[in-house]
């Protein structure tokens, strides 16, 4: 169990793949902090996913 996932284990968002949601994009963020959101997700399927995560 990673980091992400310990962080969100109690997230419940009355979707299984919403609630691994934030601990994929916790996980790519935390891997290049300094990156943009799409710099850190790397294809556009990634980044557009968690832009409407996020909106």
């Amino acid at each position: 169990m990673g980091w992400a996932n310990a962080e969100f284990k109690t997230i419940d968002l009355d979707d299984q793949r919403l609630n691994q949601q934030p601990v994929l994009l916790a996980e790519r963020l935390g891997q290049k902090p300094g990156a943009s959101i799409p710099g850190a997700c790397g294809s556009w399927a990634d980044t557009a996913a968690a832009y409407r995560f996020l909106y």
